[in-house]
């Protein structure tokens, strides 16, 4: 059965700005890795990382993630990710992706609880 999970992207203040639902690998040996992962790539492949904006910073997850589950190599050929309004009822889990204030900005904090 998959693990469920909401990943909310918010500002220094903890207002969320962006709600991702992931549909499988939602516990923490699953996602907090992938969040390192996708931290290291938006480091390695911009020159502006958006750490500090988490609308944009969000997109860029959508992105990177949907690479991440695509069939045959077709980008958009991919699900087990959608952005939310609200939390899915089902997730297991809600990590928050705090992103920093100030130039330039910093990797953001990644917390969790139990839903």
């Amino acid at each position: 059965m998959s693990t469920r999970c909401n990943i909310h992207f918010t500002d220094s203040r903890g207002g969320v700005e962006a709600n991702i639902y992931r549909h499988s690998d939602g516990y923490p040996d699953g996602v907090l890795p992938d969040l390192d992962r996708f931290f290291a790539a938006v480091e390695a492949q911009t020159s502006d990382t958006r750490f500090n904006d988490p609308s944009y910073l969000a997109a860029k997850f959508v992105v990177w993630q949907a690479g991440e589950y695509a069939h045959g190599g077709q980008p958009l050929d991919f699900i087990s990710l959608g952005i939310m309004g609200a939390d899915a009822g089902d997730g297991e889990f809600v990590y928050t992706v705090t992103c920093s204030d100030g130039y330039p900005p910093k990797r953001p904090a990644v917390t969790y609880r139990e839903a």
